[in-house]
This record gives structure tokens, C-alpha cells and sequence, in this order.
């Protein structure tokens, strides 16, 4: 299993890779190396997006709704951690400018490079969480996905206490026991 999410996690930094060209090519005003094709980006990004939301919703179990992103990506490095928040808050950012500047003419072909543009905040987005998922849970596989307390009781990440037992737990976030 820890091999699939190494290739997913493949999977999603070529499309981070990808959706970040499509996206400086867009800014420059042409169409970028994918062409015609560029489009493709938003299958692929669903395609590694949806199966990391239900990776990162079990990684994130028993925690509380506040920390469920530091929960998730608790297997990630700080640097791809605050990343991909940035990449998130880019999206947003994108896709406000680019619904205040848009133009309502519609029509069919290649897309041109305002509207690779205003999808490729949300490309980025969707490719480095899924990125950061798949990292997370292949460091986290090997040590089981579970907190514990000293005494082997399942216990939040991030918890100070075992609620069944009491005991203090030492290190929060990091008491991974076996599965």
C-alpha cells in the first residue's frame, strides 16, 4: 500500500508541476506546453483529489474538526505543510480576481489562457493537497495511522491525555502505534 501512495503522490506532483506551468504560460499569455490537451487537467486532478480526501478523513479520525488538517498532514515536512495551505489560499485569491475579470463569451476549442488561468489556482490546489496526503500517509504507514497512548488505547492526535486511562501522553502527534 505504502508503494500506491508513493505513486499517487508521483501522480499529483506531475500534475502540481503541470497545472504550475499551464498556469505561468496563462499569465504570459499563451497557451502553455500542454496545448489543446490542458483541459485534461481538471480529470486529473479529480482523480487524484477524491481518493485523497478519503485517505486524509482516516488519517484525521478521532481528531477534532480544528486539527484535522494538521492531523492529516502529519506526516508531511513544515515546508510542504504551509505549501500547500499557500497553494490553497492562492486558489481562493485567483479565483476571486478571475470572477472579477472574466468575460461571459463562451465558445469551443483550446481553452484560451485567461481561463487556463482562472482553473489553474484550483489545479494547484487540489494537486498539492493530494501531494501532501499521499506524502503523509506513506511516511505514516509504516508506524500505523493510529495514535496511542502509552497504554495502547487509540487516542486523538495532538491529545495530551488518554480519555480512557488518564495517562499523560508524552510526545502529541507522534505516539503511533500498531495497526
Amino acid at each position: 500500500m505504502k508503494a500506491i501512495f508513493y505513486v499517487l503522490a508521483s501522480l499529483s506532483a506531475i500534475g502540481l508541476v503541470l497545472s504550475l506551468a499551464s498556469h505561468i504560460a496563462a499569465l504570459l499569455g499563451t497557451q502553455g506546453l500542454l496545448g489543446d490537451s490542458t483541459s485534461m487537467l481538471h480529470l486529473g486532478a479529480m482523480a487524484v483529489a477524491i481518493p485523497a480526501v478519503l485517505i486524509a478523513n482516516r488519517l484525521g479520525k478521532n481528531a477534532p474538526i480544528k486539527t484535522l488538517w494538521r492531523t492529516a498532514l502529519r506526516g508531511c515536512p513544515s515546508w510542504m505543510r504551509y505549501t500547500t495551505y499557500a497553494f490553497l489560499v492562492y486558489a481562493v485569491l485567483n479565483f476571486v480576481l478571475f470572477a472579477l475579470t472574466a468575460s461571459k463569451a463562451g465558445g469551443t476549442g483550446p481553452m484560451p489562457p485567461r481561463e487556463v488561468r482562472g482553473f489553474s489556482g484550483h489545479w494547484m490546489a487540489f494537486y498539492s493537497v493530494s501531494l501532501a496526503v499521499y506524502y503523509s500517509a506513506a511516511h505514516l504507514w509504516d508506524q500505523g495511522w493510529d495514535c496511542r497512548c502509552p497504554s495502547g488505547h487509540t487516542v486523538p492526535p495532538f491529545a495530551n491525555f488518554c480519555s480512557q486511562c488518564g495517562q499523560p501522553i508524552t510526545d502529541p502527534g507522534s505516539k503511533l502505534g500498531a495497526r
